[in-house]
């Protein structure tokens, strides 16, 4: 009679969550999403830093943008675009709709009338436009 063992420890994440930034990878963003996504509130005042895709809207607040990337869980139909809420830094570079860009700043979790209640806004300390990384789709 065979005693298995599961392996209770968690596997550790691809970037290093004490650093004064944390820095997500191309390659790790779904990752990143997912732990940020299960508790949103241990990333509070957190200066993170990661590459995503912008999105505009005319209802947004001014220097208001989304930043995110599409995340694939299994097949290419749950594609989903998952992201933040990003205050622009006052001098920026104009970002368009769809600009790929690489962002640094520091996530609150705190009311935003976009989100009607609270939830995590990045407010960028720096923003610069990037080439897209080599996977546009992100994994896990």
């Amino acid at each position: 009679d065979e005693h298995l063992e599961y392996d209770e420890t968690e596997d550790p994440l691809p970037f290093d969550f004490n650093a004064d930034i944390i820095e997500v990878a191309d390659r790790d963003y779904a990752l990143w999403y997912r732990d940020f996504s299960e508790d949103m509130s241990k990333y509070s005042g957190k200066k993170i830093k990661f590459k995503g895709i912008t999105g505009l809207n005319k209802k947004f607040p001014e220097n208001t943008i989304l930043i995110g990337r599409h995340v694939m869980t299994c097949c290419v139909d749950d594609i989903e675009f998952k992201g933040l809420l990003c205050v622009l830094p006052e001098d920026h570079d104009e970002i368009k709709n769809r600009d790929w860009a690489t962002v640094t700043g520091c996530i609150n979790i705190q009311y935003h009338p976009l989100y009607t209640q609270e939830g995590p806004i990045l407010f960028a300390e720096e923003i610069e436009k990037s080439l897209p990384p080599e996977e546009e789709i992100a994994t896990f």
